[in-house]
């Protein structure tokens, strides 16, 4: 396989992301009884979104194969942060729109937020962080089974060891954690995206 260089170096492991999800219906009709979903060197936040994304279209398509439409599903992959998406050869042995040349990412709306890791008293949540949250941001959690994400805004935070209320949070530290009022109950490990 030769190998090409051009002045931002070489791009042999710049490939696009796989998404084959409006390739569904054509996957279960097959009769694939698994698929693989990436996930090494992927966030919580990626695998969990990608995953529930799958799950709801297969589960949808199974149910009511002719009323199938990818573009919910494929919305909701867009919230992830990929190198862009492709097909590869699923539908087009020819096809060359397969790898990123601009280095970029994808997706400047959403990141993540952080993970839950308990339900307190009240509306009250322990979560761990991995971005900036502050009063005011728009968060949504990722329901496992559910397509449509749970959409809420900051109220309240509290600094998890001294209980003070808090205007923002950075992480600074590995596993940093922080308390905010969330309107509904939620489960250990749900994920919570931040609309940038």
């Amino acid at each position: 396989m030769p190998v090409e260089t051009d002045e931002k170096g070489t791009y042999i492991f710049s490939s696009k992301d796989l998404c084959l999800i409006a390739e569904i219906p054509e996957i279960v009709d097959m009769g694939i009884d698994s698929l693989k979903i990436e996930g090494r060197l992927k966030t919580e936040y990626y695998v969990a979104t990608v995953v529930n994304a799958y799950r709801n279209a297969i589960d949808d398509y199974m149910k009511d194969p002719q009323n199938y439409n990818p573009e919910k599903y494929l919305r909701e992959l867009e919230k992830t942060k990929t190198r862009g998406l492709t097909t590869f050869y699923f539908n087009d042995r020819n096809n060359k729109d397969f790898q990123d040349y601009s280095g970029r990412q994808y997706n400047s709306f959403y990141e993540f937020g952080g993970k839950v890791i308990e339900q307190l008293e009240d509306d009250r949540v322990l979560i761990e962080i991995r971005n900036k949250l502050s009063i005011g941001d728009t968060l949504e959690i990722i329901i496992p089974g559910q397509m449509e994400a749970a959409e809420f805004r900051i109220n309240k935070l509290w600094n998890d060891e001294t209980g003070e209320e808090i205007e923002t949070v950075n992480p600074g530290k590995a596993e940093q954690k922080v308390i905010l009022s969330i309107p509904r109950k939620v489960e250990k490990d749900w994920i919570i995206r931040r609309k940038k």
